[in-house]
């Protein structure tokens, strides 16, 4: 949803914005966006994009081997041409491979790869400070958190008929989020559906976000932990769906630790959706928290919506979104205008790199 709003508002102001589809779907190809054969193909069109005057803008995990190499290629090449170069870190302030100890490889990794953006974007204040470790300066790091008024726009509407059958179907409805990926914590999350459902037989749950190519496996997954038939799961759907589902559910149970401050989770809060979310240290006010691996604390919080949900709903403070998106693309202009471009590059153009689905469907 990030890179709809930014694409959308720099357009508004005369910008050429390429899209590079790096999502399960990238070898399709469309007008609406750069296709990616392979890694070779990806190499050739981002080189092709700063020869032409593009701006790179990627963005980087510390989950991720595969997208820090495609990262470190796309800014390399960008400050090779001395093109603008803006990196954006997703998730928080603790992550698989970043933070490291100091004098570790992976510490050096990332240390390389904040050297060579003009500007890191991250969701966090918490997550600046981790990153200001490898020692760049204070000012090259800006915490813009990923949201925007229009997160949260969408028209109450009649769902898939699975869907609608499902919430028919059980008395409450609990909604995840979630990818066949550790972070995720998958067999901790089967088992509080499993302990919940066996106090609580009427009670349902739906799981959002899996990729096409991990269906089969989240398929057999819910079949071996004995849960198929408590767990509508289905893939990415559209953002409205997304928004449609979640706000008939009784509370979004959030597992994963190395989130940060998420899209997801505030949309839910302002919506008043309960957030039942792990521990990390930087949850917004108004989410319930649960300790990472305790099923039963996260069993009580669920018992308590079901119970006592208006009074978990009256705990929620009001959630003002800014204009992030309008913000981010400001301080983008920022940084092209200040760059150091030959003035014989007439046409300014913007290309945007986003391991995400540009879509804009379900995610955080």
């Amino acid at each position: 949803m990030s890179l709809v709003g930014l694409r959308k508002e720099l357009e508004a102001r005369g910008w050429d914005c390429r899209v590079m589809n790096l999502n399960e779907n990238r070898r399709v190809r469309s007008p609406k966006y750069i296709d990616v054969q392979n890694g070779w193909d990806y190499l050739w069109k981002v080189l092709r994009c700063v020869r032409d005057g593009c701006a790179i803008h990627t963005r980087v995990n510390a989950e991720s081997v595969d997208l820090y190499i495609l990262a470190f290629v796309a800014m390399l090449l960008g400050r090779l041409w001395k093109r603008p170069a803006l990196l954006t870190y997703g998730g928080g302030h603790r992550q698989s491979y970043f933070p490291a100890p100091h004098h570790s490889l992976r510490h050096l990794a990332f240390s390389l790869l904040f050297r060579l953006p003009n500007r890191i974007y991250c969701n966090s204040d918490a997550v600046k400070s981790v990153i200001l470790r490898t020692g760049i300066s204070t000012e090259q790091v800006l915490p813009i958190p990923h949201t925007a008024p229009y997160y949260v726009e969408f028209e109450p509407s009649p769902m898939p008929d699975e869907v609608e059958r499902f919430f028919a179907q059980h008395d409450g409805v609990f909604f995840s989020y979630v990818c066949f990926r550790k972070e995720f914590v998958l067999d901790f999350l089967a088992e509080a559906v499993r302990q919940f459902r066996a106090l609580y037989p009427r009670i349902g749950f739906i799981w959002l976000g899996p990729w096409e190519c991990e269906m089969s496996k989240m398929r057999l997954f819910l079949h071996a932990q004995e849960i198929e038939d408590s767990v509508l799961c289905m893939g990415s759907v559209p953002h409205e769906m997304f928004l449609n589902i979640l706000s008939r559910s009784l509370a979004y149970i959030r597992t994963p630790l190395t989130d940060g401050v998420c899209s997801s989770v505030l949309e839910s809060l302002k919506l008043k959706v309960p957030v039942l979310a792990s521990d990390n240290g930087t949850r917004p006010v108004g989410t319930s928290l649960w300790k990472k691996g305790n099923v039963q604390s996260l069993l009580k919080l669920m018992a308590e919506v079901l119970q006592s949900r208006e009074d978990v709903v009256g705990r929620i403070p009001e959630i003002v979104f800014e204009d992030n998106s309008k913000r981010l693309a400001d301080n983008i202009e920022e940084i092209y205008t200040q760059c150091y471009l030959p003035q014989s590059i007439i046409a300014e153009r913007l290309s945007l790199f986003r391991n995400e689905d540009f879509r804009g469907g379900s995610g955080s």
